[in-house]
């Protein structure tokens, strides 16, 4: 049968734009494209994705991955499994639950320690799989457990130190590649609901302050190296407002691509291209991409 038999499944919609599912507007048609709400249903579909050997690929709010124009072949899941669960000093979190509205729900509950979500414009299940953070704080500081599904549709309760959390990586990155968050459990802190709020906005503020959050980005394209800022290199080499297309190198933080309308995944990766290239001729340093890519390899 092939992959036809994808086509039978409640809720799959073939040749979908990915674009509608990329907080950066890029991205081709998917060949089948299926949201889902309920994660049990990855149980069955999983392995059965996995012994047919049809790709498949995993998209959160899609804010910080570069989606090939010509699309992704196989099957592209959106997870939009939301829910937050809180108990004592903790709270258990779905995995399509945005990083943000995480962060609002817990001003609301008095409770502390995930402020720094309402600077990640992802998802639970990509900010544990990246250990995304914001201004010093990172999922790894929080997590206690993530739970997960492998390839073989078995689920699994990892404690936060078999996660393997380091700068933008994780077990998912590296031994347990391919397997899905489902959800993760972080600490939390009881705490006056209008002082969280106030760190909340301070965030916020932040972030507005120093990032073009006004223009559609992928957030930062280059992790820092060590002792260093990867956007101070950039701009030492004078690409603040180079453009190819209808991609930009940010006026405002040089480790930024923005989106000005129209741009392709070609565009921005000949921009990371000259990026890399110029900070290594000047400097002697190899900047390593923090976005992630889909359908596509790194330049």
């Amino acid at each position: 049968m092939g992959e036809a038999w994808l086509a039978t499944i409640p809720g799959v919609r073939e040749g979908e734009a990915l674009s509608r599912h990329s907080w950066y507007g890029i991205g081709g048609p998917a060949r089948f494209f299926l949201e889902v709400g309920d994660d049990r249903v990855l149980d069955r579909l999983v392995p059965r994705l996995q012994q047919d050997g049809i790709p498949s690929f995993v998209l959160g709010a899609g804010s910080n991955t570069l989606i090939a124009d010509r699309g992704l072949p196989g099957l592209t899941i959106k997870l939009r499994s939301e829910g937050v669960t809180l108990a004592d000093g903790t709270v258990l979190v779905e995995a399509g639950t945005l990083m943000p509205a995480l962060a609002a729900r817990m001003a609301r509950a008095g409770r502390t320690g995930l402020e720094f979500g309402a600077g990640v414009p992802g998802t639970v299940g990509a900010s544990v799989y990246g250990n995304a953070g914001a201004f010093g704080v990172e999922v790894k500081d929080r997590l206690v457990e993530a739970e997960a599904l492998d390839s073989q549709g078995r689920r699994h309760v990892i404690h936060a130190e078999a996660c393997a959390l380091g700068y933008r990586d994780s077990t998912f990155k590296q031994e347990r590649r391919g397997w899905v968050v489902t959800r993760a459990r972080f600490r939390v802190e009881p705490d006056d609901p209008a002082r969280v709020r106030a760190r909340i906005l301070e965030v916020q503020k932040h972030r507005r302050d120093t990032q073009p959050v006004e223009r559609r980005s992928l957030g930062s394209t280059f992790k820092n190296p060590p002792a260093d800022a990867a956007g101070r290199l950039i701009d030492a080499c004078g690409l603040k407002g180079r453009r190819v297309g209808g991609a930009e190198i940010s006026l405002k933080h040089a480790n930024f691509i923005v989106n000005r309308g129209q741009a392709s995944a070609e565009d921005v990766l000949a921009l990371i291209a000259e990026m890399r290239d110029r900070v290594r001729d000047r400097f002697g340093i190899t900047l390593e991409p923090e976005i992630q890519f889909l359908g596509i390899s790194p330049p």
